[in-house]
């Protein structure tokens, strides 16, 4: 079996805060969580966001990730080669965000691996409950600094778009 992940973010680059969201749908159920963080840059916002999503997966079990954020979505398609490089640019400079895309590509390797774009309009679909939260979690950010929260049981149980039961 895999686990399905949604992962949205949003970044206010006037305030260097971005906010955050994920789901995680798979063989233990529904989870989720929401944050956010201060002087952030969009590339760091996004692998933090995706650290936080696949922190602590059963080990082996394959991962579909379905995200809208570009960055996101090239920082996942350019794991393997960024690490082949030593997370390094082409004149040798470390790469915005390493340590923290290296986490990722450690907590994702040996697993299969897809990735599905999303909208995050769509209200019928996971990803518009996770912009959502992504918005909360820029907001609170923002006010209280770096956060990061279980979203509620309650409010998982009304994301629409997956089997109820």
């Amino acid at each position: 079996m895999s686990v399905k992940i949604w992962i949205e973010t949003e970044h206010q680059p006037v305030y260097r805060a971005g906010g955050f969201a994920w789901l995680r749908h798979g063989a233990e159920g529904l989870s989720g969580a929401a944050g956010g963080f201060r002087d952030v840059d969009a590339e760091d916002l996004a692998a933090r966001s995706l650290l936080s999503a696949v922190k602590g997966l059963p080990p082996g079990e394959a991962v579909a990730l379905h995200l809208s954020e570009a960055r996101l979505i090239e920082g996942v398609r350019q794991l393997g080669a960024r690490r082949a490089a030593g997370w390094k640019d082409a004149e040798g400079a470390p790469l915005p965000a390493a340590e923290t895309w290296e986490a990722v590509a450690k907590a994702l390797a040996g697993r299969g691996l897809s990735l599905a774009r999303t909208d995050r309009a769509d209200a019928r679909k996971p990803a518009s409950f996770c912009a959502a939260w992504a918005e909360l979690g820029l907001d609170r950010a923002k006010s209280r600094g770096d956060v990061q929260n279980p979203i509620p049981r309650p409010n998982l149980a009304k994301v629409p778009g997956l089997p109820k039961g």
